[in-house]
């Protein structure tokens, strides 16, 4: 995590699924030279080092950093360079593999299709009424009707056109109207005198299961399932029904139901004899016809105007071909579109010790409204679940000489199946022998000692006991052989009441925690299909990246293989009930290839020099910044060490011809730290908590009042603990800005590594690395703020996450360079993704910026980039967060002067691929080429949208960035006809423009700088959001204090 140089881009476009959050974010991570401090003495004299650049190693001069091939980090690119990938593209990476997916068979993009895509647009006459457009700014609360979603202005057409394959299939849809009921299935209360009735079972100390006692109201996960599947059982009658096993199902006639919508199921799979009410709601009918009407025009029959459109009868649809899959006991479900084959040896990948999870190569499908036609869109994803099979084989796996709370954190949580055994037969006793039955139980861990609460409590001789450590109480009527009122152990209970010796080495496992329930491990079973529910560690997203990252011909094949095998596309009956079949073949659309900026730096001699962008990327070959930032006059470095010293003359050496190396890229400093009368060494025992040390030394630095700390992690590996200390410090507490390096890179003294950390030292003392050689055409005359922000959530934590908050990112261009970009932050109510009243205050401060670096003037436009919103907030976003903007506006300008805004939305996390067709327009990865942009084919003709892959893939399925705008008051305005084109080109061009690469990056830079400020602000609270899951949590709900950069970083790139 240290400084990274420019990193990976986004993380997630190296293959299917989330994988976390990949390289999305960190700031500062990855390798930075820092001058490593002063001795005692004071003299910066350079250790053992010297020398000029050698060209770092292997790779000779010229900046390189080592030979190609391999994983060469050539040309300064960041990240893992353009060279070779593992080894090599076109190598054993893709043996058997064709080129392309099926090689010379792509079939042409549907005329019709196209035909239809041109005729709406014609037919709305929006290419003729460009030039009289006329924009309200509205004044209103809301964005009126005609500024909300503008319709597209027209397809794009600049670039080389080309025909690509799109991981989606055509659908016929002859579905009737459809009948909805939304459900909800809760726990019949019982008599008191019955509840308190219930008996101990199978050889544990009595009580009700559950947790601490109490009977969750609402039936969930796999219990919700087998209610609702009950329930429609009983009443369906023959109907075809297809539901998620959640809140709805749909149907094709209406149900036969009982006057109150109430069916009651009997559930006894965990051993009780419960009742569920599920609760039938009919929602209103859905309207097949009208949908279809829509689709062959783009105009809906019913005059609604909400977006999306017609979500609920799409949503239906992806119900009706997501049940095969859903109602299939070898397939595991995550979330309402991901399927994952359980029985499968080929799909399935362990992440190893500790836990043994593994990682399953799934299927995500979707249906999606297009121009023409009704698509469903299939992707392979990858999901993370938990190790199933026999307890006693798991705890074997895992290993019993590890300490207990571990073993007990790994087993709990998991549903698993409880083997009931049949009772032993007493000769002359009455009624009949119970049989062997099977339950279903929730693990709440292992036999601890302080198991259990009140009288007569368990009696557990150590943690992790076994069947014979274990007594527990026993009263009323009792096996023969035991006493009545007395304790016994879970050997003894299960040898008199079962005739069963249990096996004497395992833990016992229990249920349930203030009346916990024992059993032997033996006699359990984990239920395959468990979703992992905290976030992977580094290790397991390793194991997870290279299991996932496939080539775009090894991902088309499998969805067309396994991938339709798996969600049941071909031969179901449910699809035939429905009226819906699947094409057999993927869809191809017409893309364009969109012309690479150049980019401009500086030469040697201060002359403008032009560099070409090749594949995505270019390099830095004796160039120097196109403009300096502040002058660091003070500086001084920190050098982190574990129990043993490092190589502190080398660390030295390394520090000097760093900076020297920066100087001559044109970054203005001092060539020599402040001379303090201590060493820059600072020593924190490996795992031990750094923050006070840190703190300490920060406070040493005061004297020098140092304008640029730069810290020295030690290892191989960034140690987070560390790397967030110095960020909270150094970004909260001091106001200094940091960087952070690695000892193991900054030591080698490559200049690749040298200039990449340089990169970001320039743009944190407010500098600009480079600049596009022709301007973008709507930002070059100086009048327009671009702006970007984003909200991230504290999900995917191994604890409860009340009371945590969501953090808010914000960044800002300054000028029509494009190269600065302040940032500000805030928090807000957790897992709440609309900004609250705080962007009115945050977003004049924005405006007010921009004039201060304007000459007192304020934009003309503002073009705003969000990020993550789904397209069923994009009406909130102009309902709740647009109304805020204009008032921050409105506040700050003179009455007579409004600007003009556009909204455009920026998301990543969608499932839409495209690959090549053709071997003459795809990259070394065999990914389609950067700058290709698709508007047309797998969208709404009148949904103003785009798909744009501006960065180049190195491995993996390239993902590209989705545009969808929300609000134009800009582009049509200034460019007309244009405008589509306009919006294109001014995307593409600037992800070109990302300060810490070079290479154009996989989304425009103020969605990703506000990202990463998001990232960053998790950093500050990380001791909320990263506590371990054997931290114990109380019911009172925490509180986050809200943390605010200092002074000094405000309106700074702090951040990156």
């Amino acid at each position: 995590m240290a400084d990274r140089g420019r990193g990976r881009g986004r993380g997630g476009d190296r293959g299917g699924g989330r994988g976390g959050r990949g390289g999305r974010g960190g700031g500062d991570r990855g390798g930075s030279a820092t001058f490593s401090g002063i001795g005692p003495g004071g003299d910066f004299r350079g250790g053992r080092g010297g020398g000029d650049y050698r060209g770092g190693g292997r790779g000779g001069g010229d900046y390189r950093g080592g030979g190609g091939g391999g994983r060469g980090r050539g040309d300064f690119r960041g990240g893992r360079g353009g060279g070779g990938g593992r080894g090599g593209f076109g190598g054993p990476k893709f043996a058997g593999e064709d080129e392309v997916f099926r090689p010379n068979a792509a079939p042409r993009p549907d005329p019709a299709i196209t035909q239809l895509e041109d005729k709406i647009l014609s037919d709305l006459g929006m290419a003729s009424k460009m030039s009289a457009l006329k924009i309200s700014s509205g004044k209103g609360s809301k964005a009126s009707t005609s500024e909300r979603l503008p319709c597209r202005p027209a397809f794009g057409n600049r670039g080389t056109e080309v025909t690509l394959w799109a991981n989606y299939f055509a659908l016929g849809v002859k579905t009737p109207s459809l009948y909805k009921y939304s459900l909800k299935a809760t726990l019949k209360k019982k008599d008191k005198d019955t509840d308190t009735a219930q008996t101990p079972k199978k050889g544990k100390k009595g009580g009700k299961g559950g947790k601490d006692g109490k009977d969750q109201k609402e039936a969930k996960g796999m219990k919700l399932r087998a209610v609702i599947k009950s329930a429609l059982d009983q009443i369906s009658n023959g109907i075809p029904c297809a539901t998620e096993f959640k809140a709805q199902v749909i149907s094709t006639a209406p149900l036969p139901l009982p006057e109150d919508g109430i069916v009651s199921v009997s559930y006894t799979e965990e051993g009780k004899d419960d009742t569920y009410e599920v609760k039938f709601d009919p929602a209103p009918d859905l309207n097949m016809d009208a949908l279809r009407t829509y689709i062959r025009s783009m105009q809906n029959p019913t005059g609604d105007t909400k977006f999306p459109r017609f979500a609920n009868e799409i949503d239906a649809i992806s119900i009706i071909t997501g049940f095969q899959a859903r109602s299939s006991d070898q397939v595991g479900s995550l979330g309402s579109s991901r399927y994952f084959p359980l029985n499968i040896s080929s799909e399935v990948n362990s992440l190893g010790f500790p836990d043994f999870n593994t990682v399953i190569r799934g299927y995500f499908q979707s249906a999606r409204p297009a121009t023409g036609r009704i698509l469903l869109n299939a992707n392979v994803s990858h999901g993370v679940f938990r190790n199933s099979g026999n307890v006693a084989d798991l705890m074997d796996k895992y290993g019993l000489n590890g300490p207990p709370n571990m073993l007990n954190k790994y087993l709990s949580g998991l549903r698993c199946q409880c083997r009931i055994l049949a009772e032993k037969t007493v000769p002359g006793s009455k009624g009949g022998k119970q049989p062997e039955r099977l339950i279903k139980k929730l693990i709440a861990g292992i036999a601890m000692p302080n198991d259990g609460s009140g009288e007569n409590r368990p009696r557990v001789k150590r943690p992790a006991a076994t069947p014979s450590e274990v007594s527990f109480f026993l009263s009323g009527s009792v096996p023969p052989g035991l006493k009545a009122d007395a304790y016994c152990t879970v050997a003894e209970y299960y040898l008199k009441k079962y005739g069963y010796q249990v096996k004497p080495k395992y833990p016992v496992v229990k249920f349930g925690n203030a009346r916990p329930i024992y059993m032997p491990a033996e006699l359990l079973e984990v239920i395959p299909g468990q979703v992992l529910k905290r976030k992977t560690t580094a290790d397991e997203t390793a194991q997870m990246i290279l299991f996932a990252c496939r080539s775009p011909v090894a991902n088309a094949t499998s969805i067309m293989s396994m991938g339709r095998r798996v969600l049941g596309l071909d031969g179901s009956p449910k699809l035939t009930q429905f009226g819906v079949t699947v094409d057999k073949q993927l869809l191809t659309v017409t893309g364009r290839e969109l012309l690479a900026p150049d980019v401009a730096y500086l030469d040697p001699q201060n002359r403008k020099r032009i560099v070409k962008a090749f594949e995505g990327g270019w390099n830095m070959r004796d160039v120097k910044v196109v403009k300096p930032g502040r002058h660091i006059a003070r500086w001084t470095w920190v050098n982190v060490e574990f129990d043993r010293p490092s190589d502190r003359d080398g660390i030295l050496a390394a520090m000097k011809d760093w900076v020297a190396f920066m100087r001559r890229m044109g970054i203005s400093m001092e060539p020599a730290p402040i001379m303090y009368n201590f060493g820059p060494a600072v020593s924190i025992p490996r795992n031990a908590a750094p923050l006070d040390a840190l703190r300490a030394r920060f406070k040493m630095l005061q004297s020098g009042s140092p304008q640029f700390v730069f810290v020295v992690l030690p290892g191989k590996k960034t140690d987070a603990n560390i790397y967030n200390a110095v960020k909270f410090l150094g970004d909260v507490e001091f106001g200094y800005p940091t960087v952070c390096v690695l000892q193991a890179n900054i030591i080698k003294r490559q200049p690749q590594y040298f200039a990449n950390v340089a990169l970001k030292v320039n743009l944190k003392a407010g500098g600009i690395n480079h600049k596009l050689n022709k301007e973008v055409s709507i930002i070059k005359d100086g009048k327009t703020m671009v702006l970007g922000y984003d909200v991230t959530h504290p999900t995917n934590l191994a604890r409860d996450t009340a009371g945590l908050p969501s953090l808010v990112g914000m960044v800002s261009s300054i000028d029509q360079d494009l190269g600065q970009w302040p940032a500000t932050a805030w928090s807000q109510a957790g897992k709440v993704e609309m900004l609250d009243e705080t962007l009115r205050e945050r977003f004049a401060g924005r405006l007010k910026l921009w004039s201060r670096h304007n000459g007192g003037r304020l934009p003309e436009n503002i073009i705003i980039f969000r990020d993550g919103v789904s397209e069923g907030q994009f009406e909130q976003v102009l309902d709740k967060e647009l109304p805020l903007i204009r008032e921050a506006c409105n506040n700050t300008y003179p009455a007579k002067q409004k600007p003009k805004i556009s909204i455009i939305v920026s998301v990543k996390r969608h499932q839409t691929r495209f690959y090549p067709t053709d071997p003459n327009h795809m990259t070394k990865s065999r990914n389609i080429k950067n700058g290709t942009v698709v508007d047309r084919g797998v969208t709404q003709a009148t949904v103003w949208d785009f798909f744009l892959t501006a960065h180049q893939a190195l491995q993996g399925t390239a993902r590209p960035a989705h545009y969808t705008v929300l609000l134009d008051e800009v582009f049509r305005q200034t460019l007309g006809s244009e405008a589509a084109n306009g919006l294109e080109n001014l995307t593409h061009e600037m992800c070109y423009l990302f300060g810490r690469a070079t290479k154009a990056v996989s989304i425009c830079p103020p969605a990703y700088y506000a990202d990463i400020v998001c990232t960053r602000q998790r950093v500050y609270v990380a001791d909320y959001f990263d506590r371990s899951e054997t931290q114990s949590t109380t019911s009172s709900v925490t509180v986050v204090p809200s943390v605010e950069v200092h002074e000094n970083l405000k309106d700074t790139m702090y951040y990156i």
